[in-house]
């Protein structure tokens, strides 16, 4: 998500009530009842994701006093956007001490995009027990728990094609053992 700030058109100093008028401004604007071409009614759904999302951010920071933290995350978010995952996991290092929702969801970001699943995995899956409420989360974690379910790239023991077959790999070494024995020719 991109800063939340930005998303509802507010500085980081509005106030609540600031914050609460720009949200209803922008929900009614985009609410999907408003639009009745289809095409508009899906671009509508998406941005009402994306404003509820902001909304539930920015006040979840407020009522846990966190910002300073928060807008270093806002930063780690960029930096991952960007691509520079060596610069977020360290920012994230420095935070290691605040075990929040955000900090485990961005550390399993940083995790994916390296291609360590099973790390990402578990970042995700306490980001969503620490914050069971937020959609971006449980959506990390819902791809990561599809991935997982015998299909994760990266193990050697699983094609992918079919989860029963989780022993390929032992399961060809053994064919191959088997083949040996039964040649007479060394």
């Amino acid at each position: 998500m991109n800063d939340p700030y930005k998303v509802l058109g507010v500085s980081s100093q509005a106030s609540d009530e600031e914050i609460k008028a720009a949200y209803r401004k922008l929900s009614m604007q985009y609410h999907p009842d408003h639009h009745s071409d289809s095409i508009m009614e899906e671009i509508a759904n998406e941005k009402m994701a994306e404003i509820n999302a902001a909304y539930d951010e920015i006040m979840n920071m407020r009522r846990s006093g966190n910002q300073h933290a928060q807008s270093s995350y806002i930063d780690i978010r960029s930096m991952i956007e960007h691509g520079n995952y060596t610069a977020a996991d360290n920012a994230l290092d420095q935070n290691r001490n605040d075990n929040s929702a955000e900090w485990n969801f961005l550390k399993g970001t940083v995790c994916l995009s390296r291609g360590w699943l099973n790390d990402a995995y578990s970042y995700f899956e306490k980001a969503v027990r620490i914050d069971p409420s937020n959609r971006e989360y449980q959506s990390a974690f819902s791809q990561m728990q599809n991935k997982r379910n015998g299909q994760m790239q990266g193990n050697p023991y699983n094609t992918g094609k079919n989860p029963n077959t989780t022993d390929t790999l032992c399961s060809l070494c053994q064919c191959l053992i088997c083949t040996d024995c039964l040649c007479d020719c060394c």
